[in-house]
């Protein structure tokens, strides 16, 4: 019994040290629930999605939420987006989002949000990468999982 009980328990404790985990540091971190990313160091692109059953998972940014969503598939419901020049929050399926610009926000090869098509297209423009649609986003991520 003690061996199957070391067995179960080391590796959530090599996890849960690997990860950050607040519960061995005392602290209140937050973490995305896909790359395992402090949250906390990336607000301008946080990305929050929301399932049928009311749950939310925070994520570092939209391709993290983006995975989320084809995992999700039917439960996703919906999901909220950080405009990266206002730092709003808006309906990430209103957005619009460049792809493999030469900035890579939160991780690469990166997608990064916009409310208005205008702004994004201005900083593709400038910084490079291709502007595309919430749909069209999932469609390119979904190609590369």
């Amino acid at each position: 019994m003690k061996k199957a009980y070391f067995l179960f328990f080391f590796p959530c404790l090599i996890g849960a040290f690997l990860m950050g985990s607040p519960a061995l540091f005392g602290g209140d971190m937050k973490r995305c629930i896909v790359c395992g990313m402090d949250l906390s160091r990336y607000p301008h692109t946080r990305y929050v999605v929301r399932t049928a059953d009311g749950k939310e998972y925070g994520t570092c940014g939209v391709q993290c939420g983006l995975t989320l969503h084809l995992r999700f598939k039917e439960k996703w419901k919906s999901a909220t987006a950080a405009d990266l020049l206002s730092n709003r929050s808006f309906d990430a399926r209103e957005g619009f989002y460049v792809f493999q610009s030469s900035v890579i926000t939160d991780m690469a090869p990166g997608f990064i949000a916009f409310k208005r098509k205008g702004d994004a297209e201005k900083f593709a423009k400038g910084l490079g990468g291709r502007v595309v649609t919430y749909q069209e986003a999932l469609e390119v991520w979904k190609k590369r999982m």
